[in-house]
């Protein structure tokens, strides 16, 4: 049975066998419930998205510092979801685990994961690395992030642990949103093909890629890269 549960879930509520938290502070204060909150968040991304990242991480920071200080010292632990079968899985693995838990929307997690993939795109790899793992600590099965980090690992070409990211976003792809499902799907998929290249297992690579296609015939990135691996495979055959 799930313990004692507040679930604050943005757009979607999950309260089933759920009892309010004795613990909650006055809802004015919770920045889950806030719509500024995400408000905030969309201007950091278009801060980003206009060439000026320092400006957009710090207006993420200002987001997670939200969150921080109204939830850290919570006796829950908290978990952010995109979906409600996101939601209830986390809460689900709180109950099996005895555990109280919280699930609030996405926007802090999101918070970590937009500043970790700005400090990748400026090159400060262990700052990035650090927020990404931040934002799976609080979305763990998020195929998003996950893959975000696949790609770090593959940057450090540590492909054992890169690997075993995308494995996990590919098995985690059907808890995203049904509007990004194929693309998110996509991208652990060809993050799995990436490292088989790399390991030089061109048989699986290839497989994956089909398998790609197969989901989703429009996959031009799977497509180029399903060549690219035939031809090293011809190279193969032709030495």
């Amino acid at each position: 049975m799930i313990p004692r549960l507040r679930l604050v879930f943005g757009f979607a509520l999950c309260f089933a066998a759920a009892i309010h938290n004795p613990e909650a502070r006055a809802a004015a204060a919770d920045p889950d419930k806030d719509p500024q909150t995400p408000n905030l968040l969309q201007e950091a991304r278009t801060l980003i998205d206009g060439k000026k990242p320092q400006a957009g991480i710090d207006k993420c920071e200002k987001v997670i510092a939200l969150f921080k200080a109204y939830y850290d010292g919570s006796k829950h632990k908290i978990y952010c979801a995109r979906t409600s079968a996101e939601c209830l899985g986390y809460l689900s693995k709180a109950g099996t685990e005895k555990h109280n838990a919280i699930a609030l929307s996405s926007t802090w997690a999101d918070a970590y994961f937009m500043k970790g993939y700005t400090l990748l795109e400026l090159g400060r790899m262990a700052e990035a690395k650090s927020a990404i793992q931040r934002a799976i600590e609080l979305s763990p099965w998020s195929p998003r992030y996950l893959s975000e980090l696949g790609s770090i690992y593959e940057l450090e070409k540590n492909w054992a642990k890169a690997k075993e990211a995308f494995e996990i976003a590919e098995d985690q792809a059907p808890l995203a949103p049904d509007d990004v499902k194929a693309e998110e799907l996509g991208r652990a998929r060809r993050g799995i093909a990436y490292v088989l290249v790399e390991l030089g297992k061109l048989d699986e690579a290839e497989k994956k890629y089909q398998q790609c296609l197969k989901e989703n015939p429009n996959d031009t990135r799977a497509a180029a890269e399903l060549e690219y691996v035939r031809g090293l495979k011809a190279k193969r055959k032709s030495k």
